[in-house]
């Protein structure tokens, strides 16, 4: 008899050094994602309102953007029913507001330190 699963393509059944067998990704624990995302926002909101004197026009985009991912994270922790996938949606965009936000603040920084033409 053929055995199912990852093991007939000769993979290990549980390998947790893979990325994607992570214990957070497989948790029900919303708050697992939730609370360190939200952290994450509101240390980007405080550096894009701390960076609004020298660029507002970025700082209130970063603002906006991270207020948007925020909503996003929360509604994926209320509304997706299946563990992985709540997971995995909440992860992404937790990785999508950390870049953008760190691009963004990079780019106030880079244009704080041209010179004035």
């Amino acid at each position: 008899m053929v055995e199912p699963g990852p093991a007939r393509r000769g993979r290990t059944p549980a390998d947790p050094t893979r990325m994607r067998n992570q214990p957070a990704l497989h948790t029900p624990k919303r708050w697992i994602w939730l609370v360190p995302g939200l952290l994450l926002a509101v240390a980007a909101i405080v550096a894009f309102a701390l960076a609004l004197p020298s660029n507002w026009a970025l700082a209130w985009i970063g603002i906006a953007f991270v207020v948007a991912s925020s909503v996003g994270l929360i509604t994926a922790a209320l509304t997706i029913q299946v563990d992985r996938t709540r997971n995995l949606t909440m992860a992404g965009l937790m990785a999508i507001m950390a870049a953008m936000s760190l691009i963004l603040l990079l780019a106030i920084l880079w244009q704080t330190q041209l010179p004035n033409v």
